[in-house]
């Protein structure tokens, strides 16, 4: 969509009173997103668009939809969209009242060859579910099928767990320590592991998560990124998981072996 540098006033009663059966404005939701559509006015020269009291953006006159982005999942929202002439008179008004979905659900990846790091990898299944936090808000957390049992694998602490950032003996019993190694045992190609690691950070996002890791190894301290990216497309929820390490960490890190689909894992909602 193309965006006016200029911000245009707007008083919202002004719009009340216009019955919108020319722009007959309808919006489709997804997780973080709604599209809105509707059909041209004539003598519009421009079509603005409200979230509640909040200005997005100035189309043009040829303009006929609108994605509005970076929402929060499963909420209630109301658009507004006026059609105006150069002058800034407003031709005509609809209002639109959308909820935006959810990426919660069970995603499945298959291996389609014969190469799956010693059997580790013949298939994938993240489930993910909706949180919120009172400091950092919504955000995503992440499950892994390992042998039957979902094991949490982002993020892997609390937001305000105090022990977060600190060392872990890779062959630690407790929570955390069984959750990681789970993860990484079945990406390490090596027949060598770490023996330790730790959070150095995560970032969290509308529609994306990253955690990056430091592994400790033979006296030598390498970097992994862990990104889970949440999109949707030709009508389907997917969900792209990619590993990447520093050194000799990248080298040793199972990557998608299908043919044609690049380094990351792409996984499909099944339910």
């Amino acid at each position: 969509m193309t965006k006016k540098a200029s911000v245009v006033s707007f008083l919202l009663f002004s719009l009340l009173s216009f019955h919108a059966a020319g722009l007959d404005a309808s919006a489709q939701s997804f997780p973080t997103s709604v599209s809105l559509s509707w059909n041209g006015v004539d003598g519009a020269a421009y079509y603005d668009i409200y979230s509640g009291d909040d200005f997005i953006v100035r189309l043009d006159a040829d303009a006929r939809e609108c994605t509005v982005d970076r929402l929060r999942s499963n909420t209630a929202f109301s658009f507004s969209l006026a059609a105006r002439t150069e002058s800034n008179e407003t031709l005509d008004a609809d209002f639109i009242d959308a909820k935006t979905t959810a990426w919660d659900g069970v995603y499945e990846w298959s291996n389609l060859t014969d190469d799956d790091n010693g059997g580790k990898v013949r298939s994938l299944r993240i489930k993910v579910e909706t949180a919120v936090d009172p400091d950092v808000g919504q955000y995503l957390i992440f499950y892994m099928d390992t042998d039957g049992e979902w094991v949490r694998i982002f993020p892997l602490y609390a937001f305000s767990d105090p022990a977060a950032g600190e060392w872990v003996d890779y062959d630690s019993d407790s929570a955390i320590g069984i959750s990681y190694r789970r993860n990484a045992e079945k990406f390490n190609t090596s027949p060598f592991s770490p023996g330790k690691w730790r959070v150095d950070k995560v970032v969290i996002d509308y529609d994306s998560s990253s955690a990056y890791i430091q592994t400790s190894a033979l006296g030598l301290v390498f970097d992994t990124l862990s990104s889970y990216r949440l999109y949707v497309e030709d009508g389907r929820m997917k969900l792209s998981f990619l590993t990447e390490g520093s050194g000799i960490v990248n080298g040793i890190l199972f990557r998608n072996p299908n043919p044609g689909e690049g380094d990351a894992f792409i996984l499909t909602r099944i339910g």
